[in-house]
Parts: structure tokens; sequence; C-alpha cells
């Protein structure tokens, strides 16, 4: 996996996971302004996203990141052997019955 593509990744799923959080936070902060501005002394508080949207959030961005993860992992590994094979051979043998041939080539 290129590193841009792993690293966008790894951002949005950090934020597709801290969503809820987050949401809950501004949500309650303008709770507590509006009531400061109108003299409200109570009010209830009703979740605004359902614990199955929150679940959806954390997995979604939860495998996000750990595809990124696991995707770098790989990438190195596969271009690691690519190098090796790429990598141009300076020497052969050619060995035919007893007679054997060396090249090198500069």
């Amino acid at each position: 996996m290129k590193t841009p593509i792993a690293v966008t990744l790894i951002i949005m799923g950090a934020l597709l996971v801290m969503t809820p959080a987050i949401a809950d936070f501004f949500y309650q902060r303008n709770i507590v302004a509006l009531m400061a501005c109108s003299g409200v002394t109570g009010v209830t508080l009703a979740g605004q996203m359902s614990e199955f949207y929150r679940f959806g959030c954390w997995l979604t961005g939860s495998g996000m990141i750990g595809i990124a993860v696991l995707g770098s992992r790989h990438r190195r590994r596969d271009e690691a052997e690519y190098q090796n094979l790429a990598s141009p051979q300076l020497s052969y043998t050619i060995k035919a019955g007893k007679n054997t041939i060396d090249i090198e080539l500069k």
C-alpha cells in the first residue's frame, strides 16, 4: 500500500472513531450555553446517537486503521522482494558438461 493512502486511512479512521465523542461534547456544550443564556435550571439530556451508530463508527474506523497498518507491512515485504529481483546480476556462470564459462559484466 502506498504511504499517502495508508496515512489517509489512519487519519480518517481515527476521525471516524472519535466522531461520537466529539458530537456528544458539542451537544452538551450547546445545551450548557443555552441554559446559561435562557436561565433554565434543569434539562434532560437524551443521547443523540444510537449505540448501533456508535459501534458502526468504531468498527469502521478501527477497520480502516487496521487495513492501513497491515497494508503498510505487506508493501514493505513486497518492495524488498522486488528490489532483490530487480537488481542486475553482474556475474554469470554457465556450465555445460565439464566446461564452465564465467562472464562478468561491468
